[in-house]
């Protein structure tokens, strides 16, 4: 009896061991150990054109891109050809993007941070008629 004994005792051991190693690990995951380099060093950028209700590119819009985390706010003007470009943008949080000319705005478009491309590409439309 005594063998069985040590054989149980011995299983108790090694499964107490593995759960602590476990519980170990556990804890250093939720301690706020830094993410894999590759995942804090992903960013996202952001661009396309602005135009208007008739695809007519649109100088002089102002673009703006909002993050909805930190409530910063950036903004671009865009060229003859309407483009516009934002970078370095956080892959973790949500983003809020407009365009506004002459006093007329486009209708918001979200970024969000599950969305995991890395380029979006957005056409902006503002209905600049009268």
């Amino acid at each position: 009896m005594n063998s069985m004994d040590d054989g149980l005792s011995r299983r108790t051991r090694v499964l107490t061991i593995a759960v602590l190693l476990l519980f170990v690990a556990c804890l250093a995951r939720i301690s706020g150990h830094p993410k894999p380099v590759s995942a804090q060093t992903t960013q996202r950028s952001v661009q396309g054109r602005v135009v208007n209700q008739n695809d007519v590119p649109i100088r002089s819009a102002i673009v703006y891109l909002s993050n909805q985390h930190t409530m910063t706010v950036e903004s671009y003007i865009t060229q003859e050809d309407g483009a516009y470009r934002f970078e370095q943008m956080s892959p973790n949080d949500d983003y809020k993007l407009w365009a506004k000319v002459d006093g007329k705005s486009s209708k918001p478009k979200i970024l969000s941070s599950f969305d995991d491309r890395a380029v979006f590409r957005v056409i902006i439309r503002i209905d600049t008629g009268k």
